[in-house]
């Protein structure tokens, strides 16, 4: 038996239903790579700059970059497929330095997923 459904209208009901897939499937990705965020609000200024400066899926290079162009020390990593640095941020309002060790975690094809952020003791700065 033949359907009752006009052939545009079907068209227009297949066209409809791919287009909610696709957008259900980039949501659910776009989902997947989430800006780490934190509580303290004194670690928020240093989140601000490596959500600004550095998204998921930058290469794991773009983060080396960014760290030795601004000065920031890097530590030995426990695990591979980490970069471990120090980041040390002054509060230009409370005069106030905060100091996080920060632990970047790559994917397998070397593109940034999230990072750690966690307080750490605000030490000297080097002479």
């Amino acid at each position: 038996m033949a359907s009752l459904t006009h052939p545009t209208r079907r068209s227009f009901s297949w066209l409809l239903a791919r287009c909610l897939i696709f957008v259900s499937c980039v949501v659910l990705l776009s989902g997947c790579k989430q800006a780490f965020q934190v509580d303290d609000p004194e670690l928020k200024p240093i989140q601000e700059i490596l959500n600004k400066n550095l998204p998921p899926g930058v290469t794991e290079g773009a983060v080396n970059q960014f760290l030795s162009m601004r000065g920031y020390p890097q530590q030995t990593p426990e695990k591979p497929g980490t970069l471990v640095a120090i980041i040390r941020h002054i509060d230009t309002e409370k005069m106030r330095p905060v100091t996080a060790k920060v632990t970047f975690y790559f994917d397998a094809n070397g593109k940034l997923n999230t990072y750690e952020i966690v307080r750490t003791v605000n030490a000297p700065i080097p002479q």
